[in-house]
């Protein structure tokens, strides 16, 4: 039972203790504007008069406890990524249209996360929170255990 008390302790410290040990650069939470590569372009998709390879992403906010993905918020939307992921050119429905026709493209009309994003980190956070709870059961149940054990008198 102390071990998980203890667990648990150190896991709430490290959680609450974010905000003053983020301002350091080690960095427990995030949050904000997320991009991933929904779909390769051919060579030919290129931006800033033929500069910049482009692929499609997908846009959307998101929150996250130690890296790993907890829930997403706001609208996802479509945006043109270049290779190395560090800018991004927002697209609208004309911008849509066009990919569609000049390169046959056919993508969603809805623009979707991928799996860990969207669902990975929720198992992950459920998979600790069960083990947690399977761990503080189980000593429970063996301290329950010990304390009903009658001991022997040898006669």
């Amino acid at each position: 039972m102390r071990k998980v008390i203890f667990t648990l302790t150190l896991l709430g410290g490290l959680f609450f203790a974010a905000n003053s040990v983020s301002a350091k650069g080690i960095i427990f939470y995030s949050y904000g504007e997320k991009i991933e590569v929904a779909q390769k372009l051919p060579p030919e998709a290129t931006v800033n008069e033929g500069e910049e390879h482009v692929n499609l992403g997908v846009m959307y906010e998101q929150f996250s406890i130690f890296w790993i993905p907890m829930w997403n918020y706001g609208e996802t939307k479509y945006v043109l990524i270049n290779d190395e992921k560090d800018t991004y050119y927002d697209l609208d429905a004309e911008d849509i249209t066009m990919l569609k026709t000049d390169f046959n493209i056919d993508f969603p009309q809805k623009p979707t996360i991928g799996f860990w994003n969207k669902i990975g980190g929720k198992i992950i956070w459920g998979a600790v929170i069960l083990a947690a709870i399977f761990g503080w059961w189980t000593t429970r149940k063996d301290n329950d255990d010990d304390e009903a054990e009658i001991p022997n008198q040898a006669e």
